[in-house]
């Protein structure tokens, strides 16, 4: 049997395609979990076709009314992906991450198409595109509902280097430079990391360009111009909505943004680690690993460093492998920067490496078939990581089944996570599991005691189990935190409010909640609650005033409620 008639690369690529959605079918059964509550089944937002204006004025917390935002994040189009789910499946899971599935193989064939036109190559290529579809460190992404703005972004992105290929090395036709220019904006309002696309494009003239041009010839450039221009209009559309938000920062561990830089490397490393080595993936990981520099760990990053500059310089005549190193390094610069806009702890997430690993997996496919040995050894040795690439997203997979999966997988992995504690806490007592609940909130505290996000938590803990007391005594703690968001704010002295009209204390209360109404006038009950405790008072006209604002606000949330069932 001639084998190289029946093994093509396209062959291998449709077979990887369909392991791949072998591996994950089995999310198919699994529920919503984390961020799909407030972006999917709380977010009143995507019931409507009516709302799809509000996504381009809002950002994606915003618009699901989160009290709680660390960082404003506008991504209208990946929200307007969630409001196409939500219209055509409702709630029904299974057809949500078959969606998120199938944007996973799109991208898998785009990184094959991609990677044969840099190459040149089409074996690179395909065990390129293997290596993507079958890496476990891409669960994250494809399991997790929300996380599906990784799959968009690379999606687009993907699509407008392809279009700027063919512009730029064979017909020339304006109209694949239209494509490009719009997949290009796709993808930076589907997720941030999309505004890195202008480099990659800058990159590509560097060591591809177009055949008649030389390095010197620097007119080939201003092609890069008008993905520059998207970039300014993406900017400036946000600074007008949002101002400028730079996020919490890690300060809540005592890290300012500046000295945050210099643990970059640390989250480099890490980040290497799990796709060289993609055993015990988490969705945390412990905090110690990103935060404290070792000799081991320094060691680690100057034989990083010095694995590149030999492989940059061996690879001097290889213009398209030098190109996958600098894509690389570009879109690497994304998921480190988040030093400094999130709290530690939240630093590093697998999700942010479903766009870099794209030239990883090429790259790495490239050095594998170019190693010295023949294209059948090579071919074997990548049909071998790929078959335990595969293993491993198998066993992977199961952690996204729901919170009791994996927020206690995240825990033995990162015991010193103080968001995983959170957040676990959270789902335990949503799960009326309070006792529990409560040790979780402890162990949070324990590990974050100046953050007023874990105060509220264990103070709204304890008010479900009627421990009035030490909740005034931990929601006065994040009080005097003060939490930088106003509707968090607000949300805290409403709850401090609330309990101190329980207790008869309404001159204190009616101060409170002036001060939260004023940071969130459109929330619910604050104004009855005001009104509650002027009347006690004796301030009856202010009261009356407060029930008007109360009712008007509530016509008008049940007047959208209604728009929307009506176009459900």
């Amino acid at each position: 049997m001639d084998l190289k008639r029946w093994i093509t690369p396209d062959r291998a690529v449709w077979l990887g395609s369909m392991l791949a959605l072998a591996a994950y079918c089995r999310d198919l059964r699994y529920d919503f979990i984390l961020d799909d509550e407030v972006l999917i089944l709380l977010n009143g937002t995507i019931a409507s076709w009516h709302n799809w204006k509000l996504l381009f004025l809002t950002d994606i917390m915003e618009s699901s009314h989160s009290v709680i935002i660390n960082a404003i994040h506008y991504r209208p189009v990946y929200m307007m992906w969630l409001m196409m789910n939500s219209q055509l499946f409702g709630k029904i899971t299974p057809w949500w991450h078959l969606t998120s599935l199938l944007l996973h193989l799109v991208v898998t064939l785009l990184v094959y198409c991609l990677g044969a036109a840099v190459l040149r190559e089409k074996w690179p290529a395909a065990l390129g595109a293997l290596f993507f579809a079958l890496h476990p460190i891409h669960v994250e992404s494809v399991a997790y509902i929300s996380a599906s703005a990784d799959l968009l972004v690379a999606c687009f992105a993907l699509a407008s280097l392809l279009a700027y290929h063919r512009f730029r090395q064979e017909d020339r036709h304006f109209g694949w430079l239209i494509v490009s220019l719009i997949a290009s904006a796709l993808a930076m309002f589907s997720k941030e990391n999309g505004l890195m696309v202008p480099w990659l494009v800058v990159a590509y003239e560097v060591f591809q360009g177009s055949p008649e041009n030389t390095f010197l010839s620097y007119r080939r450039f201003l092609w890069s111009v008008p993905y520059f221009g998207l970039v300014g209009a993406y900017l400036a559309v946000r600074t007008f909505l949002f101002a400028l938000n730079l996020g919490p920062g890690p300060d809540i561990q005592g890290i300012s943004r500046l000295a945050a830089f210099l643990k970059a490397p640390l989250v480099l490393l890490l980040y290497f680690r799990n796709f060289l080595w993609p055993l015990h993936l988490s969705f945390y990981y412990p905090v110690e690993w990103t935060s404290r520099w070792t000799a081991v760990k320094s060691c680690a990053f100057v034989l990083v460093l010095l694995a590149v500059w030999i492989l940059w310089r061996r690879q001097r005549n290889r213009p398209a492998v030098r190109l996958l190193l600098i894509w690389t390094a570009i879109l690497f610069l994304t998921p480190v920067s988040g030093v400094s806009i999130f709290r530690n702890g939240d630093w590093v997430h697998d999700r942010h490496m479903y766009v870099v690993s794209i030239p990883f997996c090429l790259l790495a496919a490239t050095l594998l078939t170019h190693s010295g040995i023949t294209l059948r050894g090579s071919l074997l040795a990548g049909s071998f990581v790929s078959l335990t690439l595969l293993l491993l997203t198998v066993g992977s997979v199961p952690r996204f089944e729901d919170s009791n999966s994996i927020y206690p997988s995240a825990i033995r992995a990162a015991p010193d996570n103080w968001i995983a504690h959170h957040f676990y806490a959270i789902a335990l007592g949503n799960q009326r599991r309070y006792e529990e609940s409560l040790r979780e909130h402890r162990l949070a505290l324990q590990l974050a005691p100046k953050s007023p996000m874990t105060h509220q938590a264990y103070a709204a803990a304890l008010l479900e189990v009627g421990r009035d007391d030490e909740a005034m005594t931990e929601f006065r703690s994040a009080l005097i935190l003060l939490p930088k968001q106003p509707r968090f704010r607000a949300l805290i002295l409403y709850e401090l409010a609330d309990l101190e009209v329980k207790n008869g204390n309404y001159a204190q209360a009616i101060e409170r909640l002036r001060e939260a109404v004023n940071l969130d006038s459109q929330a619910m009950n604050y104004h009855l609650l005001l009104a509650r405790a002027l009347a006690h008072e004796g301030h009856a006209q202010e009261a009356e005033e407060e029930i008007r604002k109360e009712t008007a606000l509530r016509e008008r949330t049940l007047h959208q409620s209604a728009k929307s069932l009506f176009v459900l």
